[in-house]
């Protein structure tokens, strides 16, 4: 009998040793590892990126090593080291010399801009939030709890100037920024806060773009489920723009983006995951040609004589309805899209207070903005369906 006892205890020994080494079922997700074994692999649960052009990370046994390729416009790559808790942090020499060291899985997360909470959304793990820039802008009901529980601070109210003692006294896991190159950032590093790059919005396709929640899955260790979100995702933004694109060329839109300022047209670029999502809506851009992979400036005049024929115009924004556009910048009328009322813009789902759910929801879910953008383009394709973001500009 006691020998029978000291072979199931054996056993169980084993088997706990087995799950703290180099066999571990699976990432941990929060907290930290009780021992460190230098044989153990701390992240079995891998990331295979497919679509994003911008970062990219490399496994050791309990650290990644991730670089943002172009964390700052025109900037050198960035190289952030992420170390599991409870394990000795890898020295920062060689090739790892200038990388910023960050503790994972995150316990406390600060995001500059509403476009980081859908990744925390979707991997569900809002718990972690603890600042935001401002308590306005957000809409994720989730965020909005802990906001009204007194959970998340707010770091930049007044113009989106970083308040840098609330930060520091703060001490988060990590800042997510948009860009790293501001002064007022590195002031925030060199205090002992991590700070990273987040430039989804430079990503040429918008499953590249919408794959950046990956990007946050490897601050959480949530690269497993990371995984099967996007991979959901991506099958059906496939399958619809396959049923689109086989439109013929005759049967595609002419579409144009932006709005005017003072003589100068803002558009997107042909190089930005705009110009994809019209490609794969089954939509021609006007600017296709257009090289930037951002947003672009272009005179009025060059607009209308690229675009005067186009037959849908989106991504403007922020008018009443068509005379007030009018009103705004009377040359509009030079447009056909405006003249026939097919002018679109994405403020469905906007509160009073100028917080838009398109610029938070709409990065990780592609498929729901190609839908709309099918349904402006081809209404026959997907007549049952409701809009998600978009709306029609009213005539008054």
């Amino acid at each position: 009998m006691f020998r029978a006892l000291a072979g199931v205890a054996l056993l169980c020994a084993v088997a706990t040793s087995a799950h703290t080494s180099d066999r571990r079922a699976a990432n941990v997700t929060t907290g930290c590892v009780d021992r460190f074994d230098p044989m153990a692999d701390y992240f079995p649960d891998k990331l295979a990126i497919e679509d994003a052009l911008d970062f990219s990370v490399e496994y050791r046994r309990s650290y990644k090593v991730v670089t943002v390729r172009d964390a700052t416009e025109g900037g050198l790559p960035e190289r952030y080291v992420l170390a599991q808790c409870g394990t000795p942090a890898p020295p920062l020499t060689g090739g790892l010399a200038g990388a910023q060291l960050v503790t994972v899985p995150l316990s406390s997360f600060f995001a500059f801009s509403t476009t980081h909470l859908p990744l925390l959304a979707d991997l569900d793990r809002m718990d972690v939030l603890t600042g935001v820039a401002q308590h306005d802008a957000v809409m994720d009901p989730k965020a909005k709890a802990r906001i009204k529980a007194g959970h998340v601070v707010e770091f930049a109210r007044v113009g989106l100037v970083i308040d840098v003692e609330r930060v520091v006294a703060a001490k988060p896991s990590l800042l997510m920024a948009t860009g790293t190159s501001n002064a007022t950032l590195s002031v925030i590093r060199q205090a002992g806060v991590p700070v990273v790059a987040n430039s989804e919005w430079r990503e040429p396709t918008a499953l590249g773009r919408a794959e950046w929640l990956k990007y946050m899955a490897l601050f959480l260790n949530e690269e497993r489920k990371a995984q099967a979100v996007y991979g959901d995702m991506k099958h059906r933004y496939r399958g619809l723009s396959a049923r689109a694109t086989t439109r013929s060329v005759a049967e595609r839109p002419l579409v144009m983006t932006g709005r005017s300022t003072r003589g100068l047209f803002t558009i997107a670029g042909g190089r930005s995951y705009v110009a994809a999502l019209i490609k794969d809506a089954g939509g021609r851009y006007v600017w296709a040609d257009n090289p930037s992979v951002g947003f672009a400036s272009v005179d009025l005049e060059a607009q209308i004589h690229r675009a005067a024929d186009a037959d849908v115009w989106i991504n403007g924004g922020g008018w009443k309805n068509l005379a007030a556009m009018a009103e705004d910048e009377p040359r509009y009328a030079a447009f056909k899209a405006f003249r026939q009322g097919q002018v679109w813009v994405y403020e469905r789902r906007q509160t009073p207070t100028g917080a838009n759910d398109y610029w938070s929801r709409s990065v990780t879910r592609p498929d729901l903005v190609l839908a709309d953008l099918v349904k402006i383009f081809h209404p026959a394709l997907t007549p049952e369906r409701a809009f998600e973001w978009y709306m029609r500009v009213p005539a008054r």
